[in-house]
């Protein structure tokens, strides 16, 4: 009887809206935080925090109950279930005196933010792009590995060709072909458009 409850519970749209709702809420206060906000502002949403944390445990508790060993064979429930347990760790470790997890803690909080991926169950045309992202994972794979071989040859260049000029300008300690590494690290800078033009001037002197 309790087990048929909970599964009418599970699946119903209700539910579903609900925690759809909650995420929301959720995202927009976990987005409120800044640099030294009010020690005030601070508490409230941790509060608030808890009270979204206490409603997704129940949440997987009751469906839990209602699918058994089968909750684990949908990938959003499991995806559930470790933002469930990894933010009760970040509350756990934070709330415990002696107990300290170091920037693990910040990690562990910041898989809150996760949840907003739930918004792609939701909407099927969200599913459908999801999807396609993932299966493509392949092919960008060999993209990303065709972008390094041609870093990695100018790079080689690089250092042939510039790593005697003077360090001036934008080529300083930071930014300049004296190595491999620092050229194929300045190589991948300009790739995404920062002084690239600035860095080619320099050369060019």
């Amino acid at each position: 009887m309790f087990k048929d409850t909970c599964y009418k519970i599970a699946t119903s749209v209700f539910l579903d809206n609900f925690i759809f709702l909650c995420i929301m809420i959720n995202t927009i206060c976990l987005s409120l935080t800044w640099y030294n906000e009010p020690d005030s502002l601070k508490s409230w949403l941790e509060k608030i925090n808890l009270v979204f944390n206490i409603i997704y445990t129940l949440e997987t508790a009751v469906k839990l109950f209602a699918f058994g060993t089968d909750f684990f064979k949908d990938g959003w429930n499991s995806f559930d279930f470790v933002i469930v347990i990894a933010a009760w760790v970040g509350f756990v470790a934070k709330n415990i005196d002696g107990l300290d997890l170091g920037q693990s803690t910040t990690i562990i909080k910041s898989f809150r933010i996760c949840r907003i991926f739930k918004i792609i169950k939701k909407y099927k045309s969200l599913r459908i792009l999801f999807y396609t992202f993932i299966g493509a994972i392949q092919q960008l794979t060999n993209v990303g590995g065709l972008l390094f071989l041609f870093l990695f040859v100018y790079s080689v260049l690089g250092v042939t060709i510039f790593s005697g000029i003077k360090q001036v300008g934008a080529i300083n300690v930071h930014a300049n072909f004296t190595n491999f590494h620092n050229a194929i690290i300045t190589l991948f800078r300009m790739a995404t458009g920062e002084s690239w033009h600035e860095l080619m001037f320099d050369c060019a002197r």
